[in-house]
């Protein structure tokens, strides 16, 4: 908890703002490598898919904090793609079921549209996304 209070002593010293408004909004991917096992299930170009993963992003009193266990370099989001769906059904039954066991510190879901500009760019957009609340 003492990092908490520094992070947030630092931004008020510092006067930076923080956005609580922000959502994951949206994403844009150039590699078919990181949807890993996903990767053949994803889109061709032109198409649209629906893709949910879970994430390690989440709300402390308003200040958007990423959980990390055990030892990280850099400060990058963790995500963990739960599956591309090809209709917007399964994706909702696989969004609805993975809210309800969150894994480690992957809390936080997130439910889109994943567009294929072509074979190695796609655009995510959010359309359903759960950021969990982190309380003492």
């Amino acid at each position: 908890m003492k990092n908490i209070k520094t992070f947030e002593s630092f931004t008020e010293a510092n006067n930076i703002p923080v956005d609580e408004s922000i959502q994951f909004g949206s994403y844009h991917y150039n590699s078919r490598t990181e949807f890993g096992e996903h990767s053949d299930n994803l889109p061709e170009k032109g198409e649209t898919k629906y893709l949910v993963f879970a994430h390690n992003s989440a709300d402390f009193y308003g200040q958007r904090i990423r959980l990390e266990a055990g030892y990280t370099i850099g400060s990058a989001g963790s995500k963990q793609y739960i599956g591309i769906f090809d209709d917007e059904a399964a994706a909702t039954d696989a969004y609805n079921t993975a809210m309800k066991k969150p894994d480690g510190v992957l809390i936080s879901f997130s439910m889109g549209t994943l567009y294929a500009k072509s074979k190695f760019s796609f655009q995510y957009e959010e359309t359903n996304g759960s950021l969990a609340k982190i309380k003492k």
